[in-house]
């Protein structure tokens, strides 16, 4: 589909509903896709007020203020991301930038450390997982990995 189109459904989203967390965050993460961290900034962080214990508000606010420069404030987002959701790799990866930007070298190679691990797992369970019998004999059929 077409992301601006889609960009605009979300923005009318918000106009009939203020508090829709998930346009919200569809916007900030399209923001952080485009590179466009200031024009995210603002969806991400009336998200988290919305909806504090969101994982996804606090990963999409964390990786704005990251990219935005303000390492000590996406530290903050991204450990409670982490704290939220504990087996996402990218989210350690983010959080193990934040750190490095943040001159935390330790804690950021604990971080990385730990996306590998986790990444390594996550690879590890893709390869490993049979397809049921029915299933290979009919590929358009496999569930999506």
């Amino acid at each position: 589909g077409d992301p601006d189109k889609a960009n605009e459904e979300f923005r009318r989203e918000l106009e009939i509903s203020p508090t829709h967390v998930a346009a919200r965050l569809q916007l900030a993460f399209e923001h952080l896709k485009r590179g466009e961290y200031a024009a995210g900034l603002p969806y991400a962080e009336e998200a988290v007020r919305l909806a504090p214990r969101s994982f996804a508000a606090h990963n999409a606010l964390g990786r704005l203020l990251l990219e935005l420069g303000q390492a000590a404030r996406a530290v903050g987002e991204l450990e409670e991301a982490v704290r939220l959701a504990p087996d996402s790799p990218e989210t350690r990866y983010a959080l193990a930038r934040a750190y490095t930007r943040a001159g935390r070298q330790q804690e950021a190679a604990r971080e990385r450390a730990e996306f590998t691990r986790l990444d390594k797992l996550r690879r590890a369970l893709r390869e490993s997982t049979p397809l049921p019998q029915e299933s290979a004999a009919k590929p358009e059929q496999q569930p999506p990995i």
